[in-house]
C-alpha cells in the first residue's frame, strides 16, 4: 500500500443533478454557489437562485445527510442544517435568496457532508394535457469542515484479479473530502499508458474506500504501475506495487 500526503484539495464541488430531457428545460432555473463550506466560524450562507424561463415556478428545498457505504453514496433526512425558505414561488426573471444555516456543531475530528437539493414542484397540467411532465432537480453540496487541523491523504492499493484485471483500491485517509477526476496508469518502466479511468469523476468523503477495475494489456506483466491522477487543482503521481492476486 503506497500513501500519498499533501495532496492539492478541492476548493469547490459542483454536484448538479438535472432531470430533465432538453437544455432549455435546464437552463430555466440557476443558483449559485454551487458548493457551500461551513464551519465553526462561518455558521450559514446564503445561496441565490433566478427563475430563466418564461413561466412562474414553485420550487422546494430538501437538505440530505450524505456519506457512504462501499463506495455508494447514502442519503438521508437531516435537520443538522436549517433551510429557508423551504418552499417559494419564484416569477420569471425573479430572484430568491435561500439561507441555510448550521443547526449542530462541527465534528471533533470528520469533515459533515450534505445535499441540499432544490425541486422544481409542477403545476396541476392543463386540460386535455397527455404528455410527460418533468420537473428539474438541482442538487448541491454542503460541507462542514472539521475543527482539527485538515489532513489530506490518498492510500492506494493494487492486485491483479484472477481474470488478470486491474483491482486498484483508492482510500481517503484525511479528514476531508476528495475528487477524482481522471486517472492513468503506467508502466514505471517506460512512457507505456497501460489503462485509463473513463467512467467520469467522482468525490471519495473522508476515511471511505472506491475500488476501480481496469484492463491491463496481455503482454505486460509488470509488478509496478505509474499512477497519475487529477483532482480539480492539479495532478499527483505515485508508484504502487502489485499484491497477490485476489482471490
Amino acid at each position: 500500500m503506497f500513501s500519498v500526503s499533501s495532496v492539492s484539495r478541492l476548493v469547490a464541488t459542483a454536484l448538479l443533478l438535472l432531470m430533465v430531457t432538453a437544455a432549455a428545460q435546464a437552463a430555466s432555473l440557476s443558483i449559485s454557489p454551487l458548493v457551500v463550506m461551513l464551519d465553526e466560524k462561518k455558521h450559514s450562507a446564503a445561496l441565490t437562485l433566478k427563475n430563466e424561463g418564461s413561466e412562474a415556478k414553485v420550487i422546494q428545498t430538501e437538505l440530505l445527510r450524505w456519506t457512504q457505504e462501499n463506495g455508494e453514496n447514502v442519503h438521508t433526512p437531516s435537520r443538522d442544517i436549517l433551510v429557508n425558505p423551504p418552499i417559494a414561488k419564484l416569477q420569471p426573471g425573479q430572484t430568491q435568496v435561500i439561507r441555510i444555516g448550521l443547526n449542530r456543531k462541527a465534528d471533533n475530528a470528520q469533515e459533515l457532508a450534505y445535499r441540499l437539493y432544490i425541486s422544481e414542484v409542477p403545476p396541476p397540467p392543463k386540460e386535455g394535457f397527455t404528455g410527460l411532465r418533468i420537473a428539474l432537480r438541482l442538487g448541491l453540496a454542503v460541507f462542514v469542515n472539521p475543527r482539527a487541523k485538515p489532513v489530506d491523504r490518498l492510500e492506494w492499493k493494487a492486485a491483479r484479479s484472477p481474470e488478470g484485471m486491474l483491482q486498484l483500491t483508492l482510500l481517503n485517509g484525511g479528514n476531508r473530502h476528495m475528487r477524482l477526476t481522471s486517472l492513468k496508469v503506467r508502466d514505471t518502466g517506460g512512457d507505456r499508458q497501460l489503462a485509463e479511468w473513463k467512467e467520469g469523476p467522482f468525490t471519495l468523503l473522508a476515511g471511505q474506500a472506491r475500488q476501480v477495475i481496469l484492463a491491463l494489456p496481455a503482454d505486460w506483466q509488470g509488478q509496478q504501475l505509474g499512477l497519475v491522477a487529477g483532482t480539480d487543482e492539479g495532478l499527483t503521481e505515485t508508484r504502487v506495487g502489485l499484491e497477490q492476486p485476489a482471490r
